[in-house]
């Protein structure tokens, strides 16, 4: 008996994850639309301590300023980006001939014969280029619907607690429930506006470092320093490679690379190990190898997608968990090794 019930807990686990899985295309842009609502009532909470006649603006006028404020930003940055992806293809010859000087130095200086390939010849980065040019629509259908997950979003929070009074007819039901909501509400609402801080902190830092080098494209690379540092763990290594490799086929010399990779690194390491852990560590509560495991599990199930969520999922995972008997077991290993 005992043996069937493990059976048909398998069974389940594998269709959940089949699901999960076979249902991405649906599921991640709704999980995406989340955390961009949790990121707008953190923007509506910054409207709300504007203040007109000694009173605050009400929520909806807080939530759609911040709702528009995210737009005008949204499609300022995909409008930069953009621009920055055509203009590298257009200055991609002068990078590839630069690269090729290198190369052939190198290979004189250690006699290496790096040169005795044609791989440098048939590389074709505008046509990469182009190709992602191209998926940025793929990338562009998938923001537009997000947007539309945002708005419902923003709609059902007004009528979400009356929803809860009438599916909890017990009083002792509704205000466990509601004690989950919170709990998650408050842990998910922490990692996205200080996770976006401090990853907007990083950005900047690495911006101003590129522009006093003078590294082309300053604002595409700290743009994507922004967003891989959502990534736990690689995302910061990710995020300092392409400045460097650019700096190095720009300059053609070995110190400005150097100085990039120098100066980007000691910023997320400022950042990542020495700011992050202060401020967001003890507020998540997620063990380290959990944050590793997951970074894994949900980037092998989701891809990029799943890089970037698997923090906010684990620790939503965790104090669900830890609501039942059952899985409070769960919930335990997930923990940092604190109360949950």
């Amino acid at each position: 008996m005992q043996a069937s019930g493990t059976t048909n807990k398998l069974i389940i686990l594998t269709l959940v994850l089949l699901g999960l899985y076979i249902g991405q295309h649906l599921i991640v842009p709704f999980i995406i639309s989340v955390v961009v609502w949790y990121l707008l009532n953190s923007l509506g909470d910054l409207f709300g301590k504007i203040k007109i006649k000694k009173k605050p603006m009400p929520r909806a006028v807080q939530l759609s300023l911040g709702f528009i404020l995210f737009i005008i930003v949204s499609f300022f940055i995909i409008q930069l980006v953009m621009s920055n992806f055509e203009t590298f293809a257009t200055e991609y010859p002068i990078y590839h001939e630069n690269f090729i000087k290198l190369t052939a130095e190198f290979s004189e200086t250690y006699k290496i014969d790096l040169m005795h390939t044609d791989y440098f010849e048939t590389l074709d980065l505008p046509g990469l280029l182009t190709d992602v040019l191209d998926s940025s629509l793929g990338f562009l259908t998938t923001f537009f619907l997000v947007l539309l997950y945002v708005v419902f979003l923003l709609l059902e929070q007004q009528i979400f607690h009356t929803k809860l009074r009438l599916i909890f007819k017990e009083r002792n039901e509704y205000v466990r429930f509601l004690g989950i909501v919170r709990k998650v509400d408050q842990s998910v609402h922490s990692f996205v506006s200080i996770k976006t801080s401090l990853c907007l902190l990083s950005g900047v830092a690495s911006y101003l470092v590129l522009i006093i080098i003078g590294v082309d494209f300053a604002f595409l690379w700290a743009f994507l320093i922004f967003l891989f540092n959502f990534i736990p763990i690689i995302g910061a290594f990710i995020g300092v490679v392409f400045p460097s490799l650019i700096a190095l086929v720009q300059f053609g010399t070995i110190l400005e690379p150097v100085l990039v990779i120098s100066l980007l690194s000691a910023i997320q390491l400022v950042v990542g190990n020495i700011l992050e852990p202060k401020v967001l560590g003890t507020k998540l509560n997620l063990s380290p190898l959990v944050v590793v495991l997951s970074l894994t599990f949900w980037g092998s199930l989701w891809g990029i997608a799943g890089m970037f969520l698997c923090v906010p999922i684990t620790v939503i995972m965790m104090i669900v968990f830890d609501q039942f008997e059952g899985t409070k077991k769960i919930a335990i290993l997930l923990s940092g090794g604190k109360a949950v």
